[in-house]
């Protein structure tokens, strides 16, 4: 006997990776908070990521990610079940939804998205950077932290000369990287400690001597 098949929303894709499960992923965290994480400023954060990276918001802005879930919430709605949707969006949107209807629960997160977009992203004096932002905003800072521990006792200007060297001659993608993020904490942490906080290497003299360094062998290997 052939076992009943769900019809599957169109296309899948959709809802196996992308900002629909970036969304609930926020969403959920805020469920399980208990409070201490507000919803709106989880999806303010977001929009702050998408919209300070060019690449980000030319490939789904956060206005598209909300109709994503538009379209997540009239499929559950057609369907009147969860059920043909991939394993990691169900789970997700049951724990975000919690007693609410699905299809509502998802609407009113699409609605919720949009009108946060249309007042802006706040500064991060208004709103501090959360630890997900941090890791989004400074990907190659947070991973040189693991550089630095592999160099031992090497002096930090070594570490990073070592780490551009050993890209030679591709080391214009790290080298780019480590830069950009470096000149952006300068700017977005102008006090001393810089991304001293997150990362205990990272503070303004530092980021500075990072960037001299990484200009030292740019101006010596590829002139």
């Amino acid at each position: 006997m052939s076992q009943a098949r769900h019809p599957q929303p169109s296309p899948v894709s959709l809802f196996s990776d992308g900002p629909a499960l970036r969304l609930l992923d926020i969403a959920v965290a805020a469920q399980e908070s208990g409070g201490r994480l507000p919803l709106d400023e989880a999806i303010q954060r977001y929009i702050r990521v998408v919209g300070d990276n060019w690449t980000a918001h030319w490939n789904c802005s956060v206005y598209a990610a909300s109709g994503v879930l538009d379209f997540a919430a009239e499929t559950v709605a057609r369907l009147g079940t969860l059920d043909a949707f991939p394993p990691a969006f169900r789970e997700k949107t049951a724990r975000a939804a919690g007693a609410m209807d699905p299809a509502e629960y998802l609407r009113t997160l699409a609605e919720l998205v949009r009108l946060l977009d249309r007042q802006g992203a706040p500064e991060y004096g208004e709103l501090p950077m959360d630890g997900w932002e941090f890791l989004q905003t400074f990907p190659h800072l947070f991973g040189f932290d693991a550089v630095l521990m592999d160099e031992g006792d090497r002096s930090f200007a070594d570490s990073v000369r070592s780490a551009v060297s050993a890209e030679h001659p591709y080391c214009y993608q790290p080298a780019a990287a480590y830069t950009t993020e470096a000149q952006r904490a300068l700017v977005l942490f102008p006090g001393p400690d810089g991304l001293g906080p997150r990362l205990s290497w990272a503070t303004r003299d530092r980021l500075r001597e990072l960037i001299d360094t990484v200009d030292d062998h740019m101006r010596r290997e590829h002139v």
